[in-house]
């Protein structure tokens, strides 16, 4: 496209403040309606069937992978792999929280959407998250459900009132649970902190076995280098889990206390659910995350896109079954008295 023409057009004058939101307004719908908000969750059940079906899967592939003293590959696919799939399920659920807040915050100025929804900077997002704050009178401002419902009946308002609890309680969990996991994913994201072989042994044919019958959970460890007192502080220290320092051989055990204070050893962090982990811990999460993402984008979009008459907003009733509750109505702004239609 020749842009010479606009631009010779608009030389030497400036945007409007009110021309900037028209543009913002068009900027931001192409953004929503191109937007996929089910992709993690996708990501996370295709890791769940990889998981299911790892041994077919993966055999043809082990003759490129197999390492030293695992004749065939399955033992490596019965730790590291099975383990690794299990730290990118996390992954993808813990980035679906930043995706929400990242929505949110963005849309804090609508003239530059856009702008800050591209390149916004993560450790911005990690602060907004962790100082989040939901109550079920904030949650429709968040989730950009109007207020001007005059003329609601009894059974809508009582609706809308259980929606704004519904999406103030997944807010709130879906915080706690980036709250916990976070420090896994920012060791799996940088790799060199995840302990696929947390005891560096290849499983025994025994161990094998039990896998493929579906009776090995899988040990899932990222290391921390911190003294306790700091690992406390930072939250990476459960006393519920206890210490464990792999490595604690000879050599380092009559200096544990020099290398701790050094930051200098090694120590074995668990999920914070362990040892109840599980996928459908994460198939949980992201299907809540899934349903606040959808509830904004619809939202935010319906907001961006109203130019008077009707109007909708959602909000999740079962995020397991993805179903919503669908309002429509006519502002009181544009009736005298709003239509409501469920």
């Amino acid at each position: 496209m020749d842009l010479s023409a606009f631009q010779t057009h608009n030389k030497g004058r400036k945007m409007t403040k009110e021309e900037r939101t028209r543009a913002s307004v068009d900027l931001s719908i192409q953004y929503l309606a191109s937007y996929y908000s089910d992709w993690r969750l996708v990501k996370v059940l295709s890791n769940k069937k990889l998981l299911d079906e790892r041994y077919e899967f993966f055999m043809p592939l082990m003759k490129e992978l197999v390492q030293d003293g695992d004749a065939d590959g399955s033992s490596t696919i019965a730790q590291e792999i099975k383990n690794g799939i299990h730290f990118d399920s996390i992954s993808h659920c813990v980035q679906y929280v930043e995706d929400l807040f990242a929505l949110i915050r963005a849309a804090q100025n609508k003239d530059y959407f856009v702008r800050n929804i591209v390149t916004y900077k993560a450790g911005e997002i990690t602060n907004f998250i962790k100082g989040f704050r939901i109550t079920p009178n904030s949650a429709g401002k968040i989730y950009h459900i109007p207020d001007n419902l005059d003329g609601f009946t009894e059974e809508h308002t009582s609706q809308l009132t259980k929606g704004k609890e519904t999406l103030a309680r997944l807010t709130a969990e879906i915080v706690e649970f980036y709250k916990k996991y976070e420090f896994l994913y920012n060791q799996y994201k940088h790799g060199l902190s995840v302990a696929l072989r947390p005891f560096g042994n290849i499983f025994t044919p025994e161990q094998i076995a039990e896998d493929k019958n579906g009776n090995l959970n899988p040990y899932l460890v990222v290391y921390d280098n911190l003294n306790l007192n700091a690992a406390s502080s930072k939250g990476t220290m459960n006393l519920q889990h206890g210490v464990h320092m792999p490595g604690f051989t000879d050599n380092v055990r009559p200096f544990i206390k020099d290398l701790s204070e050094e930051n200098n050893y090694l120590r074995f962090v668990f999920p914070h659910d362990y040892p109840n982990f599980s996928m459908e811990v994460l198939l949980t999460h992201a299907r809540n995350a899934r349903a606040c993402i959808q509830t904004f984008v619809t939202n935010y979009y319906q907001e961006l896109s109203y130019k008077g008459g009707k109007r909708r907003f959602v909000f999740p009733e079962d995020p397991t079954t993805n179903t919503f509750n669908i309002v429509g109505y006519t502002p009181a702004s544009d009736e005298n008295n709003a239509e409501v239609a469920q």
